[in-house]
């Protein structure tokens, strides 16, 4: 009898905080285009980038845990 091995519940917190900061990342960018006109490259889309490691890590430390 084969034992079905879970996945590790930080795997989807990781793909849940992923999502989240590329939608807000997105979003941001549109929004800026939108108002201003000027394209976010590269100026806006790179400090995203930057940002984007932060995002994830704060909201992986802020997501309860489920252990």
């Amino acid at each position: 009898m084969q034992r079905k091995s879970r996945r590790d519940p930080i795997w989807g917190e990781l793909l849940y905080a992923t999502i989240g900061v590329t939608c807000l990342g997105a979003f941001i960018a549109l929004v800026f285009w939108w108002f201003t006109g000027i394209s976010p490259w590269p100026m806006l889309i790179l400090s995203e980038i930057g940002g984007f490691g932060f995002g994830i890590q704060m909201l992986a430390l802020a997501s309860p845990r489920r252990n």
